[in-house]
Formats: C-alpha cells, sequence, structure tokens
C-alpha cells in the first residue's frame, strides 16, 4: 500500500471513534497499527507529511527493526486515541532517538491518555538499543516544556523560529514562526573528547552542566584542509529550514554554504542549521569557518553523532527571542546566551 491507496483507504472507511471510551496505555503492537492510521488521519486529515503514519504495513515494518517505538492509549474495541513515540531522526547516531510525535483524538484531550503513553516511552530509555533521547519543546507556550522535564530531559540548545505559524492552525496557537527548545537525556553513554572550539568553552560547560556525562574537554586547534569538504543536507519545506552535516571538512565549504544560502533564500527559507561533529579535532576551526558566514550558536547535542554536536544557525527571518515563552531559569539563561551569540561580531 501506498500513500494513495492508504489515503483512500481511510476516506472510504469513514471510521468513527466514540468518546467516552475506557482506555489502557500500551507498547505498540501490530494490532494497533490500522488504528494508528486511522488517529492520524483523525487528527490531520491527509495533510501529515510523513506517508508511514498513514500506511499500517510500514509501521509495522519499522517497529520491527527499531526506527520507531511507539506507545498508544488502546480503548477495548481496538480503537487508538492517544500516541507518543521514541523515533530516529535528524541524528546520525541511531541509538538517539527523538521523542514525538504525540497526538491525541480531540475528544480525548482532557483525559490522561496522552500521557499515560508518552510515560511508558520514557520507560524505554536505556533500553532496546535507546541509549539516550532528545526533544523539541515549542516556545509558543510552555506545556511540551514541562512534559520535558517530567521525563528527566534538561534544556540545551534553543532554535528560534523553527516551525511556520501553519503548523498550528487548527491549535491556533501561534501568530508568526514558532522556537523550540532543545531537551536531551542519556543514559548509556562512556568517557569521550569532546573539542571545544575558540570561545565556547563557558557556553559548552554552561549546557553539559547536569547530563551527567563524563568529557574529556579538549582545545580544537587542527586547522581545516585545502580541500572542498562535504556536507549532507536535508530540505524541510513546509518548515522552510535546510539542516547540513558536516561530512568531511575542508576550507571549500565556505563556498559550498554560501551557494546554499542563495539557493534557500530563493525559495524563501527560514534559516539554515549546521551541525558540527565536536568529537573531531577540526571542529573549532569548522565552527569559525561558519561564524565568518554568519552562523550563530543553537545548541549542545550530546550524543548527536555517538559524540556530541554542536548546533550552528543562521536566519533569514527575525527570530523574534522576545516572543518566546520559556519555562524555566535554565531556559531563559538559554535564550540570552544565544541573544549574545548573535549580537557578538
Amino acid at each position: 500500500m501506498d500513500r494513495p491507496e492508504a489515503l483512500e483507504w481511510l476516506a472510504d472507511e469513514r471510521h468513527e471513534i466514540p468518546a467516552g471510551q475506557e482506555f489502557k496505555a500500551g507498547l505498540f503492537e501490530p494490532a494497533d497499527a490500522p488504528g494508528i492510521a486511522r488517529l492520524f488521519y483523525a487528527v490531520y486529515g491527509d495533510g501529515y507529511p510523513i506517508d508511514t503514519f498513514y500506511i499500517p504495513d510500514r509501521l509495522i515494518a519499522q517497529h520491527r527493526t527499531g526506527e520507531l517505538h511507539s506507545a498508544v492509549a488502546r480503548a477495548p474495541r481496538g480503537d487508538i486515541v492517544a500516541h507518543a513515540a521514541l523515533f530516529r531522526s535528524s541524528a546520525p547516531n541511531p541509538h538517539l532517538y527523538e521523542s514525538g510525535l504525540g497526538l491525541t483524538l480531540p475528544a480525548y484531550r482532557t483525559t490522561m491518555a496522552f500521557y499515560r503513553a508518552y510515560q511508558l516511552t520514557m520507560k524505554l530509555v536505556g533500553r532496546d538499543g535507546v541509549d539516550g533521547i532528545f526533544g523539541e519543546a515549542v516556545c509558543n507556550h510552555t506545556t511540551t516544556q514541562k512534559l520535558s522535564k517530567t521525563s528527566r530531559c534538561i534544556e540545551t540548545g534553543l532554535e528560534p523560529a523553527l516551525m511556520p505559524a501553519e503548523a498550528y492552525e487548527t491549535e491556533q496557537s501561534a501568530q508568526g514562526r514558532v522556537g523550540c527548545m532543545l531537551f536531551a537525556r542519556v543514559v548509556n553513554d562512556d568517557r569521550k573528547v569532546l573539542y571545544v572550539p575558540e570561545g565556547y568553552r563557558e557556553q559548552l560547560a554552561f549546557m553539559l552542566d547536569g547530563l551527567n556525562l563524563d568529557r574529556e574537554l579538549l582545545p580544537s586547534h587542527l586547522g581545516l584542509p585545502g580541500d572542498d569538504g562535504a556536507i549532507q543536507v536535508t530540505r524541510f519545506d513546509f518548515a522552510q529550514v535546510a539542516r547540513c552535516i558536516v561530512a568531511a571538512p575542508g576550507r571549500g565549504l565556505s563556498a559550498r554554504f554560501r551557494d546554499l544560502e542563495e539557493e534557500m533564500r530563493r525559495f524563501n527559507f527560514a534559516l539554515i542549521q549546521v551541525y558540527v561533529d565536536l568529537g573531531q579535532p577540526w571542529a573549532g576551526a569548522m565552527v569559525a569557518l561558519l561564524r565568518e558566514l554568519g552562523y550563530r550558536l543553537g545548541g549542545f547535542l550530546p550524543i548527536w553523532f555517538g559524540s556530541d554536536g554542536l548546533l550552528m544557525q543562521k536566519h533569514f527571518v527575525d527570530p523574534d527571542l522576545d516572543g518566546l515563552e520559556i519555562l524555566s531559569d535554565r531556559g531563559r539563561r538559554l535564550v540570552e546566551m544565544i541573544r549574545e551569540d548573535m549580537q557578538r561580531g
């Protein structure tokens, strides 16, 4: 089954889920796959960008391979009224999962359905190949920030103006682009070297505090080779965001980033994000090159590559730091840290 076939099935089925059913939270079972597809269709119609969540066979396959670990709130007749998951996303490290994909049928949003499913996903951290998790909590309200705190994650970065307001039309909760706070938690880890880019020791020390990671911080003095280098670019057209991983260092990346910026501006993209491997001794030189191009600090990404990562980003729109709703003192300090770096020459 492909996406058009799945959407035709869901539309023709006209499946209705009654309000007020009793439910129990449980980890994914193959029999849940059609119910998850119905839930995504009920909440998003045909507009959800990831095909998998409309196609039961793909849901089953991704759980079998470990790409996805879901928990659901399940009614007695098999209806799925809420969903939460850990899933492989942007991180190259297959053992670092994003926490998200949370949604609840409107008639059950005043119940504990989602929270109970979410709690079950947190019990998977440290098992089944899940060494750590990260999440992007929206900053147009503090609800998902509070949820991240309950999972013992802590703030490690900020992504201003990450998501378009159109993503929140149903909730009518955003007038402009929505920023996100990065949260992270690592359970299975060992001692690692972290190469500190010049000018970022204080910021990294702050972001490391509370993560309980064993790191040897070394200065990053190795220069970039003279060749072209290479980056892997992923475009998120709906969000108007490009994400780049530095696959190979090189001074030629300066021209490559300029070309990418020109292209992204033509398509009215809002920002470019770049992930730099802090386990590499050339990390500091790469960050220096990005700073020369106008990229600024986004945050610290524990075990992103297996080794740790640093997020650098460049905005083509107003990041609107003053419009962020921030829950914690640590989060507010991160906002000021990002602001100071944006203002620094």
